[in-house]
């Protein structure tokens, strides 16, 4: 993992800052999934995704971290509606990039994964109840980083939605894979070390795919520019 972030990072657009498009390409080196994307520089007239539809297109820098509050995200796009929105946006917020995405259908609810550094502990990782109503619901689990699988797997049954992992009203998620993308993600958390200011992926839905990151966030702190 550390040689794999050491060259992620030496290929950053901004050093230190990387952009939702670029956690993705991280998170999808690391064996984890994202929806298919393509990353439009400002002012791009030729837009056709290589992927079929619908598409969300949103605003794609790490200035902004709350795009939907800002109405830079727009979501079920056609393609012949596609062009209207990216132009939009790029009104909106001129000289900034953005994120085509393939528009990903799941199934049962929104899941949040994160890390952080406790300033007593060090490297943690979280799970628990995403989507927007991540705050009202304030089901989390915490644990220090790194962990392994039978760890990560207690974490799940300690959240008040663990039901929905065996069975609940149909669902079929899988308990095992979300445990192992939470071993990746202490992983990561352990290697960034101090450089992790947050690190967030919410939501993380579970498709056809298995559990695919529709939005991610990693803000570093700054200092040595090596990581790992």
């Amino acid at each position: 993992m550390k040689t794999i972030l050491q060259q992620w990072y030496s290929q950053l657009q901004v050093s230190g800052r990387p952009d939702e498009y670029e956690v993705k390409c991280l998170l999808e080196q690391l064996g984890l999934q994202v929806p298919r994307s393509t990353r439009l520089a400002p002012g791009t007239s030729d837009i056709g995704p290589d992927f079929e539809g619908p598409y969300v297109a949103k605003v794609c820098t790490p200035k902004i971290l709350h795009k939907t509050d800002l109405k830079g995200v727009f979501l079920n796009l056609e393609r012949e509606h596609l062009a209207a929105a990216v132009n939009t946006l790029s009104n909106t917020f001129p000289e900034t990039p953005v994120l085509v995405e393939q528009m990903v259908v799941f199934e049962g609810p929104e899941m949040i994964v994160g890390g952080l550094i406790d300033p007593g502990f060090g490297g943690a990782v979280m799970v628990g109840t995403g989507g927007i109503l991540t705050e009202i619901a304030q089901d989390a689990v915490f644990r220090l980083a790194p962990l392994n699988e039978a760890e990560a797997l207690r974490m799940l049954t300690g959240l008040k939605i663990y039901p929905v992992f065996n069975g609940f009203r149909g669902l079929h998620l899988d308990a095992s894979a979300m445990a192992r993308l939470i071993v990746v993600i202490s992983q990561l958390v352990n290697t960034l070390g101090s450089r992790l200011d947050q690190l967030d992926l919410n939501p993380v839905v579970w498709t056809d795919r298995g559990w695919t990151i529709l939005d991610a966030k990693l803000i570093l702190r700054a200092g040595n520019e090596e990581l790992g």
